[in-house]
């Protein structure tokens, strides 16, 4: 982790971060029970994966159980990842993108800049929150079943969410051993990924008081 914090802070001046979540759907065969439920926003049956990974690309935690209609506030919010957060005391955070809640552990972009500062804090923040994006695309392009041009995976929610639990830890295996792929997926090309706010509201408005302070204190130093 403290390599990492290093890391991040050395290219992109943001601190105590280790890691940048992004959610991402991945289509699956429409279940008999409870179809509804798995329709995401693009219209078709998918399980909607959570996804946090490290500066290299590396994945650190994986949630895949959660219907596609799912927004991803709740899946990050009932994850193992996120009330580990919760309860790290500013210790270490990581980077989401504006579909999260703005937390101390939690940082997201400015939505209305109001300066140089600002506005140098999103860019940093933009091109440091690339890498789960373009981790997403390398584990979508290593196994072409999780992604809709390779027909999704046929299986039932179950089976398709232990799929990608299983094709993610191939993937770090697979990453760490160098192994080459056929091509390299653009930043911001992952074409699930949803920048703009999703309309998801959560309560405790002293959470985002805390995190809006936070976010404050960390643009400073780019003064």
């Amino acid at each position: 982790m403290s390599a990492t914090q290093e890391q991040f802070f050395r290219s992109f001046r943001i601190p105590q971060v280790v890691g940048a979540v992004d959610g991402t759907l991945v289509p699956i065969l429409t279940p008999r029970v409870d179809a509804h439920v798995f329709i995401c926003r693009k219209g078709y049956a998918a399980v909607n994966c959570q996804v946090v990974c490290d500066h290299q690309g590396i994945i650190l935690d994986v949630v895949a159980r959660w219907p596609g209609s799912t927004h991803d506030s709740f899946v990050f919010r009932e994850s193992s990842v996120g009330r580990l957060a919760a309860t790290s005391r500013g210790e270490w955070r990581l980077l989401g993108d504006s579909g999260y809640p703005l937390r101390p552990y939690l940082l997201t972009p400015v939505a209305n800049p109001r300066d140089v500062h600002d506005e140098e804090f999103n860019e940093a923040h933009r091109v440091a929150r690339c890498v789960v994006e373009r981790t997403i695309g390398r584990l979508k392009l290593r196994f072409r079943c999780l992604h809709k041009s390779g027909g999704g995976l046929q299986f039932s929610p179950e089976k398709s969410c232990a799929v990608i639990c299983v094709t993610a830890m191939l993937h770090n295996i697979a990453a760490k051993a160098g192994v080459a792929l056929a091509g390299e997926p653009e930043d911001g090309d992952e074409d699930d990924d949803d920048d703009e706010e999703q309309g998801f509201q959560e309560d405790l408005p002293q959470n985002y008081v805390a995190g809006f302070d936070t976010r404050r204190r960390v643009i400073e130093t780019f003064f």
